[in-house]
């Protein structure tokens, strides 16, 4: 019996030790998992990080990210992390090299820069306050040397208005090709129609193809004749319009008084006829009462009877009248649907045009204007709410070379059909501008990174794969894009100022990128 409950004792002490190696095992278990999908996490967001480094190691975290959003094992996986890996190690010791030949670049450059005769205090002290801090990363040294190209545009535009200064044929030149690019601009933001409008988009056209500086004086002229011809025109149809309006509410205010008029007297009538009948009424009925015999009263019969026959004609006129008035209150409810149609169509056209206002002639997405009155309104949201808000620079790769061997023609389609295509990536609380003449803005409030980088890519992707064709060649277009988020004290100059910044870093690194500026 001793050895029995000593048996069912070791036996309890082993199942209690069971019971906490499966607790801990399970512990372990959801430990596991957990450290699992913070390490799947870490390694989609590095993907995303380190993109635009390598293109090799862009499309081997590219798969590696898919794969674990797909929720794959991480034993399979195993291969392709080793890949990543050799491919991150091989870049960590290209890295110190390319490091120190930026710097090297670096210093020659700004060197180069300080040493420059003529430059205004304002540009050494921003020279020597950006070699006062050192880079210590990659990334510090791009700022580096983005700054320094900023730098240098500032000294070449200083270069350009000395020479300009001396140089009366090159202001000359400067102010013809100011003078082309504005009247370009001013037609597109333009939408006449009739004769006005398509002799305006013709002369576009022309200013596209190039013009000679001794026709562009003419040309300026002919278009502000056309803006003359085309408000002159517009005003017309608004005064015929009005006039019309009003002349049909004229003639209703008239034709109205008088049918309140008419029926007033048809109204005073009837109670006259209703008075006059009680009394006919009346009087027959005395009569009955008071003579016994109807011989003796019918002299007095027949003249009520005639009263009565009196008042039958008159209330049958009176029945002509208040049809006659009915139709012509009928005619005054068509009238009035008419002009309240009118107005409708004319409200519509009115709407249509405030529309054609805010959108970019060619592209039909918004335009300039519109683009800086939505970024300033989310810009007063991202004030009040602190949400995500992403604004991106597209901006199409060698355009101006397409242009030049293809046509202009060939340009303004391809520029139809990208802004066609960013449209349909974009959500309805997404906005699309276009910025320049082949650069597009894009505002995507509260989204979340994940998302802004899938839409973005989205976009770059599904430019990459459209098939153009000019001059039976097929040809691929491909887009930069600089992004970034409103932070801390950002304001949307400095959003623009930054997006900007942030394409040259993407032209930087090479066509088809995105590059994120924080």
């Amino acid at each position: 019996m001793t050895d029995i409950n000593a048996v069912a004792s070791q036996l309890s002490q082993l199942k209690l030790r069971l019971d906490q190696a499966q607790l801990t095992h399970r512990d372990a278990s959801m430990k596991s998992r957990r450290e699992i999908a913070i390490l799947k996490r870490l390694i989609s967001r590095l993907s995303v990080a380190c993109r635009g480094l390598d293109s090799e190691l862009d499309d081997k975290l590219d798969m590696l990210r898919q794969d674990l959003e797909q929720q794959k094992d991480i034993s399979t996986l195993i291969p392709r992390i080793a890949v990543v890996e050799r491919l991150a190690s091989r870049m960590g010791d290209a890295h110190p090299k390319e490091q120190e030949q930026l710097d090297k670049q670096f210093q020659r450059n700004s060197e180069i820069l300080r040493r420059f005769p003529g430059l205004p205090a304002q540009l050494k002290r921003d020279l020597h306050q950006l070699l006062s801090q050192p880079a210590t990363t990659l990334s510090g040294s791009l700022q580096h040397i983005l700054g320094l190209m900023s730098l240098y545009e500032r000294a070449l535009k200083l270069v350009a208005t000395k020479g300009l200064q001396n140089n009366p044929a090159a202001i000359q030149q400067d102010l013809l090709m100011k003078l082309t690019a504005e009247l370009q601009h001013l037609i597109t933001e333009l939408d006449f129609d009739g004769e006005a409008g398509d002799q305006l988009l013709s002369i576009r056209n022309q200013l596209l193809k190039g013009v000679l500086p001794s026709e562009l004086l003419t040309i300026a002229l002919e278009v502000l004749r056309l803006m003359l011809a085309g408000t002159h025109q517009e005003r017309q149809k608004s005064q015929q319009f009005l006039d019309n309006v009003n002349g049909e509410l004229g003639t209703l205010c008239k034709t109205t008084q008088q049918s309140a008029e008419q029926s007033h007297t048809i109204y005073e009538h009837r109670g006259e006829m209703t008075d006059e009948l009680a009394e006919l009424a009346q009087s027959i009925k005395s009569g009955l009462q008071t003579h016994k015999q109807l011989d003796s009263w019918r002299p007095e019969l027949t003249h009520l009877t005639k009263e009565l026959l009196v008042l039958a004609e008159r209330n049958k006129a009176l029945e002509k009248r208040e049809k006659a008035l009915l139709d012509q209150l009928s005619y005054n409810k068509s009238k009035v649907e008419h002009l309240y149609d009118q107005t409708l169509d004319y409200r519509q056209r009115l709407t249509d045009q405030e529309q054609r206002i805010f959108l970019d002639n060619l592209t039909k997405v918004y335009n300039r204007s519109a683009l800086n009155d939505r970024l300033e309104h989310e810009y007063r949201r991202w004030l009040r709410y602190q949400h995500p808000l992403c604004v991106t620079l597209v901006d199409i790769d060698n355009f101006n070379a397409v242009n030049q061997h293809y046509g202009h023609h060939a340009g303004d389609k391809i520029l139809k059909i990208i802004a066609r295509t960013i449209r349909k990536q974009l959500e309805p609380t997404d906005f699309i501008g276009r910025f320049g003449d082949d650069a597009f803005m894009l505002i995507l409030p509260d989204v979340s990174e994940e998302l802004r980088n899938q839409r973005l890519t989205a976009i770059r992707q599904a430019i990459a794969q459209l098939p153009f064709r000019f001059r039976d060649s097929n040809i691929t277009i491909t887009v930069s894009m600089g992004a970034t988020l409103f932070e801390s004290n950002d304001t949307p100059t400095d959003i623009v100022e930054r997006t900007d910044k942030a394409l040259t870093g993407a032209r930087s690194a090479g066509s088809n990128r995105i590059f994120w500026i924080f």
